[in-house]
């Protein structure tokens, strides 16, 4: 004991990893035989207990009597050295320690409480919480930063990569297929389908790239009702069941009056492709009439020529001799108009068609600088030998410059009279718009040789 008084520096170290005081230390150092160590460690087990407080005089007494029971000479007083042994270990550990109770808490507490949160009211049907696309974000932000010191750079990285590449909450119809299906066929649009695979990048990029377009989310609203669902849920698998897919990304384009599906894209696309091949489908296909046209009614059925009166067969005759007469001298003044027109109308057209004429000869071949910028606007041209012509030009520019290009860039149109035609409409008769004006924005020109 004295020794262990001296060694200062046993219970300095003691103390500074315990933070007891020195009296306990040395009762612990004097315990474990001066072992630093196994002293902290008895410490630590024991809860820091005094041991001069717990009462064990009598119990290190009567371990004294039974050591001074050993005889000196040799002769134990028990039958071997284990008894001995047994018995210091029983009294050693009479007293059983309560158990630690257990506790609970945060190692680390994240920031993605509020992220999380934020889409809690947002919960799309098909689309389980714990298969999420969230958690891929999370993978995608391991293989990038897997050496990050820290773990709110991770956590950040996390967060800007889950507003990259979140789905397209904007667009997205929050129904069931077929409620949405239904609500396609009543409002009039077609039904757009995509359906993720959750291990697939290429499926990502779709939001990340082609979905959060302003553009691309302008053109679904207006003509669409747009869906997303992952694969590995109820309703991606109920849509694999009826449309079976061959690779992903896939987007589809279903008819929501016969539930076809017209359309399948399974690769990615960049936004002006993306506008292109819908514009293009759009003229293919129209959707409007599906409920906006009402149903005939059937108008009520007269009254039977055989359940009237006298009188009232009378005045049904009277009124089909007027009605007759009114529709003879009608038909007899339509001809006559139609005989003094016909000098007339012939000679409108033929002034129109002078007119669009030298409106034709009168734009020149030009060739001008392709536009780039925020204004500007790919047009396609479609000529009837199928190929395509894609040029760029300003919101601001006016149609002529669309006929004049197409002079310069297609050796034909420099020999023959030709029109441009979009919608049915001959874009000559609009020279003098622009093309913000005329609406030609991505749009899909046909080029038509006389």
């Amino acid at each position: 004991m004295a020794e262990i008084n001296n060694d200062e520096e046993l219970i300095t170290k003691f103390c500074n990893v315990t933070n007891a005081t020195q009296k306990i230390a040395i009762d612990y150092l004097a315990v474990s035989d001066g072992n630093v160590e196994q002293a902290i460690t008895l410490y630590l087990e024991s809860g820091g207990a005094d041991l001069s407080a717990l009462g064990t005089g009598n119990n290190r007494q009567e371990t004294s009597t039974a050591i001074d029971a050993v005889d000196l000479t040799g002769n134990d007083t028990f039958d071997s050295d284990a008894e001995l042994a047994k018995q210091l270990a029983q009294e050693d550990y009479s007293e059983i320690r309560a158990p630690i109770a257990p506790k609970r808490d945060i190692l680390v507490r994240g920031d993605h409480d509020d992220f999380n949160n934020l889409f809690e009211d947002r919960l799309i049907p098909g689309i389980p919480r714990n298969r999420r696309t969230r958690d891929v974000y999370r993978t995608f932000a391991g293989d990038i930063s897997p050496g990050d010191p820290s773990t709110s750079s991770r956590e950040d990285t996390t967060d800007r990569l889950a507003n990259l590449f979140k789905p397209p909450f904007e667009i997205m119809h929050k129904d069931s297929f077929e409620r949405t299906r239904t609500k396609a066929r009543e409002e009039g649009k077609w039904l757009m389908v995509d359906i993720q695979e959750i291990t697939e990048f290429s499926c990502q990029v779709l939001n990340r790239d082609l979905w959060s377009n302003q553009t691309v989310q302008d053109v679904i609203r207006q003509h669409f009702l747009f869906l997303q669902f992952n694969a590995d849920t109820a309703d991606g698998r109920q849509y694999i069941n009826f449309y079976p897919i061959e690779s992903y990304p896939h987007i589809a384009i279903i008819d929501p009056l016969t539930g076809e599906r017209l359309k399948v894209w399974n690769a990615s696309m960049e936004p002006t492709e993306f506008i292109m091949n819908v514009t293009d489908f759009l003229e293919r296909y129209s959707s409007a009439g599906y409920s906006k046209n009402p149903l005939p009614q059937k108008s009520k059925s007269a009254k039977s020529y055989t359940d009237m009166s006298e009188e009232e067969q009378l005045r049904a005759a009277l009124k089909e001799s007027r009605l007759y007469n009114n529709e003879a001298d009608q038909e007899s003044e339509d001809e006559t108009m139609e005989v003094e027109s016909e000098p007339l109308e012939k000679e409108t057209n033929i002034a129109a068609e002078n007119s669009v004429s030298s409106t034709f000869d009168s734009i020149r071949p030009v060739e001008r600088d392709e536009v780039v910028g925020p204004n500007a606007t790919a047009i396609k041209f479609r000529l009837p030998d199928g190929k395509n012509i894609m040029r760029r030009f300003d919101r601001s520019d006016p149609v002529r410059y669309l006929f004049e290009f197409v002079k310069v860039s297609v050796p034909e149109a420099q020999e023959k009279p030709f029109e441009l035609v979009y919608h049915r409409n001959n874009l000559i008769n609009q020279v003098e718009q622009t093309v913000n004006e005329a609406e030609l924005s991505n749009a899909v020109v046909n080029v038509v040789f006389g």
